[in-house]
């Protein structure tokens, strides 16, 4: 239970702070000897945080909604760009799954990506500020980069946050858009993910329990449901300092702690 909670505190700081979630998730299961805690976990501790965009959101969500009932040029335009973001994102986290999973028992190979995302934040300290505000800054192009990016981030150790916003700050998106894009676009991703290891959750159940894709599917219980409200909890606080910190411009800030992190991980492990 107790090691629960602190993956779910480290979920929802690290999923909004640009030091990505899923790697601390990764050094944090083998500091706590929990290797055996499948990617099923892990995914649900993201719900856990997806759950805080809505709260966080909840008011652009409500205005996207009756937007699009309204046929509201503007609105129909943002969520065709995280829809088009979205593509490229799917057929990258499903076409290379295999591989992916096979990092998240890696530490070794985790730590050296914080240390590239690092370096990606850091950069940011040389990117130019828009000339255009809101939507405005943002085409069909720059949102399939994101796109490509928010898939690459599949990675462990490389942040989903951090890479998006600092891709979208390279191709000169407006810094406030670009916070908030970034987490929009989360939600079809994380939900996707979600919804296909529910789907083969409740398969691995009963008399399909014995199939090979389900040795490493984690069961219901009372310390996941735990993370995940730590995850939700955490990640609201999280969630709206990042939001600040990018509109101030001091988004490179967090390459220090990274780096710092990097290493230890590379020394420990």
């Amino acid at each position: 239970m107790f090691s629960s909670i602190i993956l779910g505190l480290l979920q929802g700081l690290a999923e909004f702070l640009p030091i990505s979630s899923s790697g601390h998730l990764v050094i944090g299961k083998a500091i706590f000897g929990m290797s055996e805690v499948g990617m099923f976990f892990d995914l649900m501790l993201h719900v856990g945080t997806l759950a805080s965009i809505f709260v966080v959101f909840r008011k652009k969500l409500w205005k996207i909604i009756v937007g699009l009932i309204q046929k509201d040029l503007e609105q129909w335009k943002y969520i065709f760009y995280v829809f088009i973001a979205s593509i490229p994102t799917a057929m990258i986290g499903l076409g290379f799954k295999d591989a992916l999973e096979a990092l998240f028992i890696n530490p070794k190979a985790v730590s050296a990506a914080l240390l590239f995302t690092g370096v990606l934040l850091f950069l940011t300290r040389y990117a130019k500020e828009s000339s255009h505000q809101d939507l405005a800054s943002m085409n069909w192009w720059k949102a399939i980069l994101t796109g490509v990016v928010q898939g690459i981030a599949c990675i462990p150790g490389i942040s989903r946050s951090g890479s998006t916003i600092s891709s979208m700050l390279f191709l000169k998106v407006d810094r406030k858009f670009a916070g908030e894009f970034s987490f929009l676009m989360s939600i079809p991703a994380v939900g996707g993910a979600a919804l296909l290891d529910f789907i083969q959750w409740f398969q691995c159940q009963g008399a399909k329990a014995s199939l090979d894709a389900c040795q490493n599917m984690d069961s219901f219980s009372v310390a996941l449901l735990a993370g995940m409200f730590v995850a939700f909890i955490s990640g609201l606080f999280a969630l709206r300092w990042l939001i600040s910190f990018v509109q101030k411009g001091k988004f490179y800030h967090f390459s220090w702690y990274l780096w710092i992190i990097g290493l230890l991980g590379l020394f420990l492990f």
